[in-house]
């Protein structure tokens, strides 16, 4: 009996493996790294299987990219460009008050990160 690929978790399989190549790391330096087999990973990549949400998130934080490129091929480009048209719209005092609700969201970021 053979193993059914499904259009998305073939998809999902190559952006993982196109990615984990880009920044040079093999299937066992992932697969440790997120705590999986390296079979997880071989099958993962084939479209054979699919990653639990939470190895989900760690490949991605391992990888440097969003779940939204791994899940859909979205990149953040369009977030980006879709924040930065409704910021075209804003006045300059309107801006100035965005800025500074921005800066508060980086700094408590960051002291998430330190916890």
């Amino acid at each position: 009996m053979g193993y059914k690929y499904n259009e998305f978790a073939v998809k999902m399989g190559k952006r993982i493996f196109e990615q984990r190549k880009s920044v040079g790391m093999t299937q066992e330096q992932l697969a440790e790294k997120i705590g999986v087999s390296v079979q997880t990973i071989s099958y993962t990549e084939q479209g054979i299987k699919t990653l639990r949400p939470e190895n989900i998130v760690k490949l991605c934080k391992t990888l440097g990219v969003t779940t939204d490129y791994i899940l859909t091929g979205e990149t953040a480009d369009k977030l980006s460009n879709t924040i930065t048209e409704k910021l075209s719209q804003l006045s300059s005092s309107e801006m100035v008050f965005v800025e500074m609700i921005l800066n508060s969201c980086v700094g408590l970021c960051k002291l998430h990160e330190e916890e």
